[in-house]
């Protein structure tokens, strides 16, 4: 009886506690330098590969940059302002995430090297390279640094970065995958099955030494 009470008390507890949320952190700034037109990064046994385009189904070449402060992040080798960053108005980098949709409940990023009247947008879509063709757009900003959700998660297999406004560049600074881990109501039916499996051993056991006796 009492490993039943420590089973339902655990259990209950666990049934009012938040939720828990592990994040595997990505950082595209990491490696720098040339990288050609894909490359995977991955972390905490993820991965999500980029991939870079000058126009819709051209490839262009990414470019990690590490200079430190807003210009970090991920870019374009083929910038015309010789900044290796995404540039207006038609370069994009893709984000294939099609091997985290099942492990991962979501996933935020943030931008950086904005300034002026830069920005940015991000689409969805579910066709390779296709950019914003046949996409839909999801989110856009002008901040540098700051969190933001991508919305839509499970329904789109790619996100394509843009950079927007007049000679606009940016970088796709890093995400932050937010691993799906069992609810708490899942590890409270867990623990209430472990705990009426110990109560039928026990029973079980105390019958045979009765009859024994």
């Amino acid at each position: 009886m009492r490993k039943v009470f420590v089973a339902l008390f655990g259990a209950t507890a666990l049934s009012i506690a938040p939720a828990a949320r592990a994040d595997v952190n990505i950082d595209f700034s990491n490696p720098p330098g040339n990288l050609g037109d894909d490359h995977d990064y991955s972390s905490g046994g993820l991965t999500v590969t980029a991939s870079g385009y000058l126009n819709p189904f051209v490839d262009g070449e990414l470019y990690g940059k590490n200079l430190g402060g807003d210009e970090n992040g991920l870019g374009l080798a083929a910038d015309p302002a010789n900044e290796h960053e995404i540039f207006a108005p038609n370069s994009f980098i893709q984000l294939d995430v099609s091997q985290i949709l099942g492990l991962a409940s979501g996933v935020d990023f943030f931008m950086n090297s904005t300034t002026g009247t830069e920005g940015w947008a991000v689409w969805g879509n579910n066709t390779d390279a296709a950019g914003s063709l046949l996409g839909t757009l999801l989110v856009s900003g002008n901040d540098e640094g700051v969190w933001h959700s991508l919305p839509g998660w499970g329904s789109y297999q790619f996100y394509n970065f843009y950079a927007t406004g007049t000679n606009a560049n940016v970088l796709l600074g890093g995400l932050a995958i937010h691993e799906a881990v069992p609810e708490p109501a899942t590890w409270a039916m867990m623990l209430l099955g472990f705990g009426a499996i110990g109560f039928a051993f026990r029973r079980r056991r105390t019958t045979t030494l009765a009859q024994l006796a």
